[in-house]
């Protein structure tokens, strides 16, 4: 393999380490089976990462910002806030039906974390992106659409965690897309009524 940067090196083990993970599970997600998927020699792994735990760190993060990049896209488009808060949650929707893998990951991570001494920091870290994400979307509205929220951001982030992660799991258990969808509607329902127009 010719020479790369350590950032792009770091970005094709994460993303190998996502492809295992989800085809194998987080547990036979060694470095051995990474470096293979990604088609580079075991010392490439730990030139990157200095330890496991900041790998899972990376693989959250790179999971997060697949589906948050493309909220923040939906939100930048034309249309009013009704409309920006619909894509948005669909834009999440329609990334979690093409990549369900990537969204088990995601649990099997959180458990994994929390089992395993020395990584409990990581789950900690996965909820607390997974908030200040969401509370990044929850601003970016606010003042691309000139609104405000009826509650403090924070605690809306936390619902819409909450909500979302609820569906996300339901969803991938029962494989029901016309319920899935119908509560997606009226999640995005209810956080439109805590919008007030300045």
């Amino acid at each position: 393999m010719p020479r790369i940067a350590v950032d792009e090196r770091r970005e094709l083990l994460v993303e190998a380490a996502i492809r295992v993970m989800a085809r194998d599970g987080v547990a036979k997600a060694t470095t051995r089976s990474i470096v293979a998927e990604a088609g580079m020699a075991l010392a490439a792994f730990h030139y990157s990462f200095r330890s496991k735990q900041e790998l899972l760190e990376n693989v959250i993060q790179t999971i997060t910002a697949h589906t948050l990049d493309l909220a923040v896209e939906r939100l930048g488009a034309e249309g009013g806030v009704e409309a920006k808060v619909r894509a948005a949650l669909d834009s999440y929707w329609q990334h979690l039906v093409a990549n369900p893998g990537e969204h088990r990951v995601t649990y099997e991570l959180t458990q994994y974390a929390l089992r395993h001494p020395g990584l409990a920091t990581v789950a900690k870290r996965q909820y607390e992106a997974y908030i200040e994400g969401a509370s990044r979307l929850i601003d970016s509205l606010a003042q691309s659409s000139d609104v405000t929220w009826t509650a403090p951001v924070p605690v809306i982030a936390r619902y819409l965690i909450a909500v979302m992660d609820g569906l996300t799991l339901l969803w991938l258990n029962e494989g029901d897309d016309v319920s899935a969808r119908a509560a997606l509607e009226l999640a995005g329902e209810h956080l439109i009524s805590l919008i007030k127009v300045r």
